[in-house]
């Protein structure tokens, strides 16, 4: 327990290495502008004394005061005068070649000798230069400057300089300076790293940096252990979230980036742009990627009413869609069986009566004449079906059919391009039931004389048609021009959604629906799907 409590949070351990950041660049700043001060300051000395030596050393009166051999009044009194004009400057001495002074700020010095001895340089003709050397008045920083006559010849040479005390108390003063200002703004710089810290937590929702790098990570993981694909996009249509089965289904590398480029890039077939465009949710679309059967949600992703994304989840279903088109299939068959059992029983219960009334010949006759439906059609739907779940269902249709004495046949030119089909088996079990089942309603409700439902499914690689003829009373038309709309039917209420279901499913996969119906005669339908 008590481990716990001496451990820092995370927010603590921001602070301090916020704290030490700004502690760290103030004395790095500081340490770099204190170096700098000093330099320029040491250059700006450094100009003074070589630009008040140069002045001197061009003075008509100290070239001929050199030259005549003796100081005058006019000397001392213009070089005193030129001295104050350069406070930062603390000596100024004239010396003839044999280094007597002819001029020094202190009058009791001159006609001294120069004390220093690095005066030989400029003596024999060297360009103007700074030393350092200790002077009668200490350590000093001075410049050199060689004085001529008319002639060029050396008469003399001028120093100016500064002492190595008043360069220490300048130092001091620059130091102390930034001193001050470290002070200042140490505390300033922690707390506004303090109220930094605080912005920061509110911006990352009450969370730490660091806490928010290990909830992404996490979530990261887990979005990645997902069967379920997810990707979204941003307004741009730019992939910000791709996890690893988004990938697999899409044939991609696992460490292939995805962030940043074009969903259409990546997966040219997909709608989620549009889903930004539009701010409409879609749920559970079928669709195919790479021949996989995958259904999919797409959603809208908003801000405070603003869409700033859309986010799609769908997960391959070929096998969940494997165990359900045969739990679908084996309650088609439970149906199939149910009817078969419901027209033998009728067919019994006939031959019953008519042997309790003593009609034999009646009874043989009808046992001679009569039969369920024909083996051979069951079969043939059987072998060129080769999804069951269609197979049950439209075996199911041919003997509910035979009972309401309609001649119901799966069209001889029908056929499928190989078992693994690209439409999903529930598209096919509601367009063909639905179409078959209209049909019967419709030959069902009056007593045509030819009552008759042809059926056709053409399932290529490329497309896949889907047709329908009966011998009904056609469609009327004022049913005809709404009868996509849900709740139109002519069979009353609770029913008018079988052509709506079917439009939904033919608009999914961009196909096409054509009705051709006349009064009296019938009504063929044609469905074409592109795939």
């Amino acid at each position: 327990m008590k481990n716990r409590k001496s451990r820092l949070t995370a927010f603590q351990k921001m602070y301090m290495n916020s704290a030490l950041l700004v502690l760290l660049t103030v004395l790095v700043t500081g340490a770099a502008s204190l170096y700098f001060a000093i330099s320029i300051k040491q250059q700006d000395l450094d100009t003074a004394i070589r630009d008040l030596a140069s002045l001197t050393a061009n003075l008509e009166v100290v070239r001929r005061d050199l030259a005549d051999g003796a100081p005058s009044p006019e000397l001392d009194q213009e070089l005193r005068l030129l001295i104050e004009s350069f406070e930062q400057v603390d000596v100024l001495v004239v010396c003839d070649v044999n280094g007597i002074r002819y001029f020094h700020n202190e009058k009791e010095r001159v006609g001294q000798h120069f004390v220093g001895n690095d005066e030989a340089p400029i003596l024999s003709g060297a360009d103007p230069y700074i030393s350092e050397a200790v002077g009668t008045l200490g350590m000093q920083r001075r410049a050199f400057h060689a004085v001529k006559d008319e002639k060029g010849t050396i008469v003399g040479f001028v120093i100016a300089s500064v002492l190595t005390s008043h360069l220490i108390v300048v130092r001091n003063r620059i130091i102390g300076t930034f001193l001050l200002l470290l002070t200042v703004m140490i505390p300033v710089g922690c707390l506004f790293s303090y109220v930094w810290m605080i912005r920061l937590k509110k911006l990352l929702m009450g969370f730490a940096p660091e806490e928010f790098l290990n909830l992404y990570i996490e979530r990261r993981e887990v979005l990645d252990a997902l069967e379920e694909g997810i990707f979204a996009v941003n307004t741009q249509g730019n992939v910000i979230l791709m996890n690893q089965s988004a990938r697999r289904m899409l044939n991609m590398d696992p460490d292939e980036i995805t962030e940043g480029r074009p969903l259409k890039q990546i997966f040219p077939e997909t709608r989620l742009p549009e889903t930004v465009r539009t701010g409409k949710a879609e749920y559970n679309i079928s669709f195919s990627i790479y021949q996989k059967n995958v259904i999919s949600s797409r959603i809208p992703i908003r801000q405070k009413d603003q869409i700033i994304g859309a986010v799609s989840i769908f997960r391959d279903r070929t096998e969940v869609t494997k165990l359900a088109e045969e739990l679908t299939g084996a309650n088609y068959m439970v149906d199939t069986l149910r009817a078969f059992n419901h027209e033998f029983m009728n067919k019994l219960h006939i031959i019953l009566g008519l042997l309790e009334i003593n009609e034999t010949e009646k009874a043989k006759h009808y046992i001679l004449q009569t039969s369920l439906v024909s083996g051979e059609a069951v079969s043939d739907i059987s072998h060129r079906v080769p999804i069951s779940t269609l197979a049950a269902l439209l075996i199911g249709k041919l003997i509910r059919a035979n009972e309401l004495g309609i001649s119901f046949s799966l069209k001889k030119d029908s056929y499928f391009f190989s078992k693994e089909t690209h439409l999903p088996a529930d598209c096919y079990i509601t367009l063909v039931g639905n179409l078959v089942e209209n049909a019967m309603d419709e030959l069902n409700s009056a007593d045509y004389p030819v009552k008759s439902i042809e059926l056709g499914i053409y399932s290529e690689e490329a497309h896949t048609i889907i047709t329908c003829d009966d011998t009904g009373g056609g469609i009327p038309e004022e049913i005809l021009f709404s009868i996509y709309d849900r709740h139109t039917t002519t069979k009353g209420e609770g029913h008018g959604t079988g052509f709506a279901l079917m439009k939904e499913i033919v608009d999914r996969y961009e196909g096409t629906f054509h009705i051709d119906t006349e009064p009296g005669v019938g009504t063929s339908i044609e469905i074409i799907l592109p795939v």
